[in-house]
């Protein structure tokens, strides 16, 4: 009778283990995605950045030089 008890006992915990496992299995699979999906998105914004919002900026500051040049009438100097 013990023993029967004890393997019914054993078997419960095995289903309870088997369950939990597969939860934090999903749960990783999960993660996972959303990690690729986060790194995705930070390159694609890196990019940009890189690509289009520097070059604007620096376009945008030597514009500003000059239009500070024009109004104290200083000479662009030679490179």
């Amino acid at each position: 009778m013990q023993t029967q008890s004890c393997l019914q006992l054993a078997e419960e915990a095995e289903r309870e283990h088997r369950k939990v496992a597969e939860k934090i299995s999903e749960s990783a699979d999960e993660m996972k995605a959303s990690y690729k999906k986060f790194v995705t998105e930070v390159q694609a914004s890196t990019s940009r950045v890189c690509k289009v919002t520097v070059p604007e900026m620096a376009k945008s500051v030597e514009r500003a030089i000059d239009g500070l040049r024009a109004r104290y009438n200083v000479p662009a100097t030679a490179a």
